[in-house]
């Protein structure tokens, strides 16, 4: 007999883990050809909810950098429109012009910014992982699904909790992807990216802007 839950043969009884087996990254569903945004952010969305199917899939999966690049440049724009325009627009004598140039520079500062602070955090994470933990992942397999999941950040637009939020959230994915990707344990990998993470939100509110 197989267990439905977690696919052991067994023959008489079996102590059930509880969870469903891996399947292997050569099972994955197909990459489609051509463009395929919705195929990219059902992925982006299965790697947040920590699917480990989806996190080797874009891990492998050349296709997938410049999609979550240009989701993670999406996501950032929003954070950006939703914190600054309001204060653009409110601002004595604005008009259309200086409207349109302080949204392209300020969409320009925040997307050179914004990725710097990633790619930075996504090359510690890997190379402490590598030098110290024994990791055996790629750099580009690490920042694949990373830049696919980076949409979390958006979380820190929600009232009073949206910083403690994006945080937890942010982490949680650096830590998953670690785990999966570079071969970590995941207490390794939280210890790793939780530290990370803290030392960026100490530095953002402590460093002038």
């Amino acid at each position: 007999m197989q267990c439905p839950v977690c696919g052991m043969s067994y023959g008489v009884s079996h102590n059930c883990s509880g969870l469903a087996p891996i399947l292997p990254a050569e099972k994955a569903p197909p990459v489609p050809r051509g463009i395929a945004p919705i195929y990219y952010l059902h992925l982006a969305f299965n790697i947040v909810r920590w699917d480990d199917l989806a996190i080797r899939s874009a891990s492998g999966d050349p296709q997938a950098l410049p999609y979550g690049v240009v989701f993670s440049m999406m996501s950032a724009a929003i954070i950006f429109l939703v914190t600054a325009l309001p204060g653009m627009l409110a601002r004595q004598g604005a008009n259309a012009g200086t409207i349109f140039w302080g949204l392209l520079l300020g969409l320009v500062f925040v997307w050179v910014y914004m990725g710097a602070i990633a790619f930075i955090q996504f090359g510690l994470c890997h190379l402490i992982a590598r030098w110290f933990l024994g990791a055996t992942g790629t750099f580009f397999g690490v920042v694949r699904p990373l830049l696919l999941g980076w949409f979390v950040n958006c979380l820190i637009l929600i009232p009073v909790v949206g910083a403690l939020a994006s945080a937890m959230a942010w982490t949680a994915v650096l830590m998953r992807v670690s785990e999966e990707v570079d071969g970590i344990s995941r207490l390794e990998a939280f210890l790793v990216s939780a530290g990370i993470n803290a030392i960026f939100l100490i530095l953002l509110y402590t460093l002038p802007h």
